[in-house]
């Protein structure tokens, strides 16, 4: 191949249609990657759809790309590299975390496709390891041993993801649909035999209430704390305890 071939290989079709070129490199095909999984899903991602979508041969996407997995730790990189990190400025390790949660939560709001991407098999690059630093080092710096602050940040991430993708399961489509997804439950729950299911009847404005994703994130957010919390005040009485052991006499 020549290299004017090679060059006009490296911009996108966009001239031929009259639009400013896009040249290729390895931001731009990051990008657009993450753009169609957020849209579409993993699984339509393949090195031959981006490189229809940029008017260029495949082998031109390989320049930037060594691989699928190259392409999808990329991918996660990119997403991550918006990810908040201001609370780690607060004074309590409670206000942080959640700070944290929330940032991450965010995160993957903006991109479905995170979801996919964090539960991969792979090793973190500089933003996942950002990430992973900031947690751990707050939970340290609450006195958890480092077992614990681990076991607890991998819960605290894997629980993130769930509460998500369990709110978008209440919460698909317009304001409007979701209303009239929680009204049909409100009917439904509240319609059923008093006497057969009287803890479902009475709990239906709450399951009908769970189309508000905030709160059920919310929600979700202060129970994984609370749990922590226990556990914290449990480590603080058995390291009490063991102090007064060793100053009592023998």
């Amino acid at each position: 191949m020549d290299q004017h071939n090679n060059n006009q290989d490296q911009i996108s079709e966009g001239t031929r249609k009259g639009k400013s070129p896009v040249r290729l490199s390895r931001e731009a095909v990051v990008g657009l990657a993450l753009h169609i999984a957020d849209k579409e899903g993993i699984d339509a991602v393949s090195f031959r759809r981006l490189a229809n979508d940029f008017g260029v041969t495949p082998m031109a996407v390989y320049r930037h790309v060594r691989s699928k997995d190259d392409l999808l730790d990329a991918m996660t990189e990119q997403m991550l590299a918006s990810f908040d990190t201001s609370a780690v400025r607060e004074t309590d390790w409670r206000d942080q975390v959640r700070g944290l949660l929330y940032a991450l939560r965010q995160v993957l709001l903006d991109h479905p496709s995170g979801r996919v991407l964090l539960s991969r098999r792979s090793l973190p690059e500089a933003n996942r390891l950002k990430l992973f630093e900031a947690s751990l080092g707050i939970l340290r710096g609450a006195g958890f041993e480092p077992r614990e602050a681990f076991f607890i940040f991998e819960h605290f991430l894997n629980q993130v993801v769930s509460l998500v993708v369990a709110g978008d399961g209440y919460v698909q489509g317009s304001e409007e649909e979701r209303q009239v997804w929680g009204a049909q439950l409100l009917e439904f729950y509240g319609g059923l035999p008093q006497q057969e299911f009287p803890w479902l009847v009475e709990a239906a404005p709450n399951i009908a209430a769970c189309v508000d994703k905030d709160s059920h994130f919310k929600f979700g957010i202060d129970l994984l704390l609370a749990g922590v919390e226990a556990i914290a005040v449990s480590m603080r009485s058995k390291n009490h305890s063991a102090g007064e052991q060793k100053r009592a006499p023998r």
